[in-house]
């Protein structure tokens, strides 16, 4: 999927926002929505004037933050301050994508976090590799709050040992995921450190399988 299209959306936030109810429960909140036309059901779109014309999304995401594994931010090249991020999904994620970006193929996939627009992407191409990009617009608050859940992908290892390329998909999968990826993240910085002063550390062990406590996926 190429980037063809940056928006800067000036619009009404009503009806953009998400139920207080979910905003309460959660503070990150990010899901992707498929251009469509009006044949669907009235209540299962969600129509947006964006850049003086009404486009239509379905309501119902194509993926949430529920079906990423990981993630890794890059620097907004138009905003300072702000970034985008590549999205790993799941199983269940990478699965919906395909078919979306098969079935809507010219369309335009929309992003929006806690239920305002930020981004959006024209589907030129099928998706086979549950890899997607949101290219603008998401703080450092966001980054901070995705590290809380998901690990960054150069850290991110297979969830399983015999298998090089298995992506965390259960939520214990992905609670285990992101601590064995931040421990690798810690051993990184605290070797680098050790460098400065020319100290030499051995290779750091791989972290036990423990839980973390209290841990809870974004939206479940």
């Amino acid at each position: 999927m190429r980037l063809l299209f940056r928006a800067v959306f000036v619009l009404s936030l009503s009806g953009l926002l998400a139920s207080c109810d979910t905003l309460r429960e959660n503070k990150l909140l990010i899901t992707a929505h498929v251009q469509t036309n009006e044949i669907e059901h009235p209540h299962e779109l969600m129509k947006l004037p964006i850049f003086g014309q009404e486009m239509i999304f379905k309501k119902i995401p194509e993926f949430s933050q529920r079906s990423i594994s990981g993630f890794e931010p890059f620097p907004d090249e138009k905003d300072v301050g702000y970034f985008g991020v590549l999205l790993q999904l799941d199983t269940k994620g990478r699965t919906a994508l395909d078919l979306a970006t098969r079935q809507y193929r010219g369309m335009y996939i929309l992003t929006m976090v806690n239920g305002l627009p930020i981004d959006m992407v024209e589907i030129d191409q099928p998706i086979t590799n549950g890899r997607f990009i949101i290219w603008r617009g998401l703080s450092q608050q966001t980054i901070d709050e995705m590290d809380k859940f998901y690990p960054r992908l150069k850290y991110m290892k297979s969830s399983s040992r015999l298998m090089d390329d298995m992506l965390p998909s259960t939520g214990k999968e992905k609670m285990n995921s992101r601590r064995d990826a931040k421990a690798l993240e810690a051993a990184e910085k605290a070797a680098a450190q050790a460098k400065e002063r020319g100290v030499v550390r051995p290779a750091p062990k791989k972290p036990k399988d423990l839980p973390f406590e209290g841990y809870k996926l974004p939206g479940t």
